[in-house]
């Protein structure tokens, strides 16, 4: 069934935020006095040189990046529908690509005072890139799949990315209303909770979607089941 497919991609997409989360720790800080901390920025809030080991998150993004479009690509073509995971898993590797080739080629965005060229500089890689490609990917996903749910899902995804990509993870929890200090970080958790948010997101999507799943792929007692693509 459809459901269980976005499950799947779903999942997937939110285990690999889950499992990257270490290397997102970063040095704890406290303010004494005179402090600020840079509550938002268009080019990204997520930069690798602030964490221990930037080198590290490189590998392990670029090592998913791959072996998530071929559990993808693997995954469709068991359930008979290869073709409409193409546009996901090309926009991924393409998006990869790019950011791959910008950043080797030291990029640093667009002349332009505009927030919205601005943006562009999260195809660099930063902390943040993780959650444009996938963003991105479901969205062609979506596509491809002709699913106004999964589009929903992919849209609101798209807009709590490109909030926790853009915005210190701290300020925002301050703006909803949470008692946190949003200078000092003893914990180190800043930028882990950038990555954190959006991944519970996904984890919490795909679960809906595999409950949604077993609802419609149940068959009455005796009757065979049918697989669809």
């Amino acid at each position: 069934m459809a459901a269980r497919r976005y499950c799947f991609v779903l999942a997937l997409f939110g285990g690999l935020l889950v499992l990257s989360l270490p290397l997102y720790l970063a040095p704890e800080s406290a303010c004494l006095v005179d402090c600020g901390v840079g509550v938002r920025s268009p080019g990204g809030v997520l930069g690798v040189l602030q964490l221990t080991r930037p080198g590290w998150l490189e590998v392990y993004w670029s090592a998913a990046l791959v072996a998530a479009g071929w559990a993808v690509l693997r995954r469709y073509r068991r359930a008979g529908a290869r073709w409409r995971a193409v546009p996901c898993v090309a926009v991924a590797w393409l998006t990869g690509a790019l950011t791959t080739w910008l950043t080797v080629t030291g990029w640093t965005g667009f002349h332009s005072p505009s927030a919205v060229l601005g943006t562009a500089q999260l195809l660099r890689f930063n902390g943040a890139t993780p959650l444009v490609v996938s963003a991105l990917a479901l969205l062609a996903l979506a596509a491809a799949e002709r699913s106004t749910v999964l589009l929903a899902v992919g849209v609101a995804y798209a807009g709590v990315a490109y909030v926790a990509a853009t915005y210190d993870s701290l300020y925002v929890l301050d703006r909803l209303g949470l008692d946190v200090d949003v200078i000092s970080d003893p914990w180190g958790v800043r930028q882990l909770l950038n990555i954190a948010i959006p991944a519970v997101l996904l984890l919490v999507a795909g679960g809906v979607a595999r409950i949604a799943g077993r609802g419609t792929g149940a068959s009455p007692a005796g009757a065979p089941r049918h697989r669809k693509a």
